[in-house]
């Protein structure tokens, strides 16, 4: 019997085309070049979410080891980069829509219940929510942001985006 505990799908599309994205990239540059792709950052920013930057520091080291990509950037580099994206959502504008949401949480330290037991509930940090409402298609409709317990809960803002993309009374 074999047991699974969780698999993971890494794309490693950036690292086809990292010379013709670092050349697009320090065409018109001031300064230093670039040394590693914005595939390649955008990549470790996804892998973010699951490891911190040391951890991302440590999968470039393989990653260089193996030969997939020609170097490894260090902590300072991940985080200036992954700081400075510049996020973009673009919004669909539909007249009917069937939709759906869904809320998740997410730390912004590493408070874990061994630490919220061991020094009490003043380490206890609150996560900030994030809901993502998609239409039936998987196109994004809205994002809400809000901290834990400070903000509306899900099906209220599940309401109020599909009041303001749609003619729903």
């Amino acid at each position: 019997m074999c047991v699974v505990r969780g698999e993971f799908y890494l794309d490693f599309d950036f690292a086809n085309g990292w010379k013709e994205g670092l050349k697009r990239m320090n065409e018109w540059k001031v300064g230093a070049p670039f040394l590693f792709s914005d595939s390649f950052m955008k990549w470790q920013a996804v892998w973010h979410q699951l490891v911190d930057y040391r951890g991302l520091e440590g999968i470039a080291r393989k990653l260089a080891r193996f030969c997939l990509v020609p170097e490894y950037d260090d902590y300072t580099t991940i985080w200036y980069r992954i700081h400075n994206m510049k996020l973009e959502v673009s919004v669909p504008d539909y007249d009917d829509l069937e939709i759906g949401c869904d809320e998740s949480g997410l730390k912004s330290n590493n408070a874990g219940q061994y630490r919220i037991f061991k020094y009490g509930e003043r380490m206890r940090k609150k996560y900030l929510a994030v809901v993502i409402t998609a239409d039936k298609n998987k196109k994004l409709i809205d994002v809400d942001a809000h901290i834990e317990g400070e903000g509306p809960d899900e099906p209220k803002v599940g309401i109020k985006h599909a009041r303001k993309f749609s003619s729903w009374p």
